[in-house]
């Protein structure tokens, strides 16, 4: 509580995260109809911080849990954020119950974070409870900047992702399991006095070690063939987000190997604070049939040297012809079997921005172009910078030219922009017509579903006409109807949480 006194600004603060679920797609198995659907998870969070120095986290709104295993119990959400509190708002402390005496939760049941059905899945709770947890790094990094503790903001911790997993018969002809902890040092977000860490920590881990290539080759039958920095991988702004990394794996000597893939990418979950860009979203990469073992066998070229660019991608021109290669925003599948020389790309996330990108000192711009952190293409669009490359590759930014076309920018941002009361009426036409993705719809029906005071504060903003609704029913997504809900009165009552009333 004194932290909270000291550090923070009494007052409300409101913000949201989203993750996709895309299962939908071939590569996700699994039995249950309902499953079979891309869908969104919904977290806004209701931050109140009290002048006695506790605080309410509030999630009312959050959408419904989902045929996948990404649910959270509520213990798992209240004692869990304390891993990431005891990284910024109490770094003098060890994690003790004295935080979650001094905190209010509210978490509806039949939420993501409280369901009301023994059947949920809450085996990768860690795939959302991070990113809802981002709603909580942004309203703290605001309240901090409110106090002027300017050193103490973090924009928001990356999305810990991707978790590589699998298993099966390892090199040395043992049943083995693989959870690599290389997850423990994505990029953290930028500060509002300097960038983010690179490839440092986790949310939930601040000891980040991603471990050395050795001893995971001795653990693994998962030969590295690179492990590089991942360029643009770090939001963009005044201070950019510190950039994730990424390996190559190629499986080596086992048996019945499976692996899959656990992340976010087709949504980003990692937003930036003050005009800071959200960090770059993930992809995957697998390849089978990759003809490697004969191009060892000969010399030929291999894929080492980083995915430096996924639009411009190398690891390819590497393979045979015939090789099958997944390349796509498809980052969470079922386990899939690997055999001997197939490949596995490994990559971890970035943190996000903080700032205008355009108020960026140009030396921190060549800086990150000669180090590679930043590709030249997004050094012009999104900094505005104007440089110069030498024959021996080295970047050089011309001040007078960068400031130059910032003030172009500016001017273009200016005929482009739309008074806030013209933007509000062209969206509220929108949100009143329903004109939005189906899986947007979908989150925000199993919202309005379990919470009235969410539906009405939603059409209290748009100045929506009283009868209008959004069901799922109308949708065409497989429902989770009442003639397949089980019978909840014959069911213990495993809600546990606090949840307090004013």
């Amino acid at each position: 509580m004194s932290r909270i006194k000291a550090m923070t600004l009494p007052g409300t603060y409101r913000k949201v995260s989203f993750v996709d679920v895309p299962y939908k797609h071939d590569d996700v198995q699994v039995s249950n109809a309902f499953a079979k659907l891309d869908s969104i998870m919904h977290s806004p969070c209701e931050m109140t911080i009290k002048p006695d120095g506790k605080w309410r986290l509030d999630f009312e709104g959050a959408s419904r849990w989902g045929w996948h295993t990404f649910n959270a119990h509520q213990v798992a959400f209240t004692s869990g954020i304390w891993v990431m509190m005891c990284q910024t708002l109490v770094p003098t402390q060890r994690i003790n119950d004295g935080a979650y005496y001094a905190t209010e939760f509210h978490l509806p049941k039949g939420t993501w974070c409280n369901p009301d059905d023994r059947r949920t899945g809450h085996a990768y709770a860690w795939h959302f409870l991070v990113s809802g947890w981002a709603a909580l790094w942004r309203g703290l990094g605001q309240s901090y900047v409110s106090r002027g503790y300017l050193e103490e903001v973090n924009a928001g911790n990356a999305n810990t992702s991707n978790w590589l997993q699998g298993g099966g018969i390892n090199q040395d002809g043992e049943i083995h399991a693989v959870n690599s902890f290389e997850a423990s040092s994505c990029g953290t977000g930028a500060c509002a006095v300097k960038d983010g860490l690179n490839h440092a920590a986790a949310i939930w881990n601040p000891e980040g070690d991603m471990g050395d290539i050795e001893i995971w080759e001795m653990a693994e039958p998962l030969l590295y063939l690179g492990r590089n920095v991942k360029a643009n991988s770090g939001g963009y702004g005044k201070y950019r987000g510190g950039c994730g990394f990424e390996t190559l794996r190629m499986v080596w000597n086992a048996q019945d190997w499976t692996m899959f893939f656990m992340g976010n990418g087709f949504m980003n979950s990692d937003w930036g604070l003050m005009g800071g860009y959200p960090s770059a979203t993930g992809y995957r990469f697998e390849a089978h049939k990759t003809g490697l073992k004969e191009r060892i066998a000969i010399g030929d070229s291999l894929p080492l040297g980083g995915d430096i660019d996924p639009t411009n991608p190398d690891y390819e021109r590497h393979l045979d012809a015939t090789a099958v290669v997944k390349r796509d925003k498809q980052c969470v599948t079922t386990e899939d079997c690997y055999d001997n020389h197939d490949l596995y790309l490994n990559y971890l996330r970035g943190g996000p921005g903080f700032g205008d990108p355009i108020d960026r000192e140009p030396k921190a711009i060549e800086k990150d172009l000669n180090e590679k952190f930043l590709l030249p293409e997004y050094a012009q669009k999104v900094y505005g910078a104007v440089f110069s490359q030498d024959d021996k590759g080295v970047f050089s930014v011309d001040e007078g030219k960068t400031k130059a076309r910032r003030a172009e920018i500016r001017k273009e941002r200016l005929a482009r922009a739309l008074p806030t009361r013209e933007w509000m009426k062209e969206e509220r036409e929108r949100v009143l017509n329903k004109h939005a993705s189906v899986q947007v719809q979908h989150m925000f029906a199993t919202s309005f579903a379990l919470s009235e005071k969410f539906t009405k504060e939603f059409k209290a903003f748009w100045s929506l006409p009283a009868d209008w609704q959004l069901l799922e029913d109308e949708l065409g997504v497989p429902t989770y109807g009442s003639k397949h809900r089980m019978d909840l009165s014959l069911m213990p009552d495993v809600t546990t949480v606090v949840q307090v009333e004013e």
